[in-house]
């Protein structure tokens, strides 16, 4: 666990972003503090608009104690937590208060680790370091990202997140672009993991989505064979068509199982080592 000192640091780094937003890959610059608006469309509070303790994470995570936070800077289209995900406003705001009630509650119910997940947990760094700055005996913290934070995003959780959960969604910046509204996304994600990797552990995982197994899939494997070989991989085979899947005609059904097998096949023969 990072002492007290470091993540007060930290915390009044991160602070400054709220002048001058870099968090995420989008550099929009935003002065949230005043008011001033980024794609994310988040100000200076966080709000967990829900948070539990799940048995359906990796499993060397579960049970998990994941809080979920409003906002994102993706708009994925097959986005399971839907309007959640992307109105910064739902929930409650994310105080020390509420944060140590909650973990304090979470241990109760078996939780073995701290989970922030979105929404997109990087548009909120400032507000998540402030909270968990005075908070005692914490336990692991998990990072679980779309891995669309800029540079600087990753320099003010080192030392303070211990697991890495990438969740890389595409293998081209065209599917990026159609599906989440986002650009440059395979150079980001890519940059960013190898950050990731030299300052915690790591677990890659892929969403399998019906109909991206040559465009999406392959290239991401390809690239975890050359670059990463020995990274953690999280194969998820759990999509389902929700929130605006159905604007794409591929997304508007569940995945075959067919392509599921497939894929877990191209995985073991690449030498991946799959954890799930």
């Amino acid at each position: 666990m990072p002492s007290l000192q470091h993540r007060l640091n930290q915390a009044e780094l991160a602070r400054r972003q709220w002048e001058h937003c870099l968090l995420c890959e989008h550099r929009c610059g935003a002065n949230r503090a005043s008011g001033e608006r980024g794609p994310c469309h988040a100000g200076v509070e966080a709000r967990v608009f829900r948070h539990r303790v799940e048995c359906g994470e990796e499993p060397e995570l579960v049970p998990s104690h994941l809080f979920y936070l409003s906002g994102c800077d993706l708009r994925c289209a097959f986005c399971i937590a839907e309007a959640n995900a992307f109105d910064p406003s739902r929930g409650r705001v994310l105080t020390s208060e509420f944060l140590q009630r909650a973990i304090a509650w979470g241990k109760t119910q078996g939780a073995r680790n701290l989970q922030w997940v979105g929404g997109e947990p990087t548009i909120h760094i400032p507000s998540i370091l402030a909270a968990l700055a005075t908070c005692a005996d914490l336990p692991t913290i998990v990072w679980k990202s779309d891995f669309y934070g800029a540079p600087v995003a990753f320099e003010l959780l080192a030392g303070v997140v211990d697991v890495y959960v990438a969740d890389f969604k595409f293998g081209n910046d065209e599917c990026a672009d159609r599906i989440a509204r986002v650009e440059n996304y395979c150079s980001v994600v890519t940059r960013n993991l190898k950050i990731a990797a030299e300052q915690s552990d790591l677990i890659v995982r892929h969403l399998l989505l019906p109909g991206h197994l040559d465009c999406c899939f392959r290239p991401i494997m390809e690239w975890l064979k050359t670059e990463m070989p020995n990274v953690k991989f999280s194969l998820r085979d759990g999509y389902q068509p929700r929130w605006q899947a159905r604007r794409h005609s591929e997304l508007a059904f569940p995945i075959l199982r067919s392509e599921v097998e497939q894929a877990r096949q191209l995985a073991g023969e690449a030498g991946l080592n799959v954890i799930a």
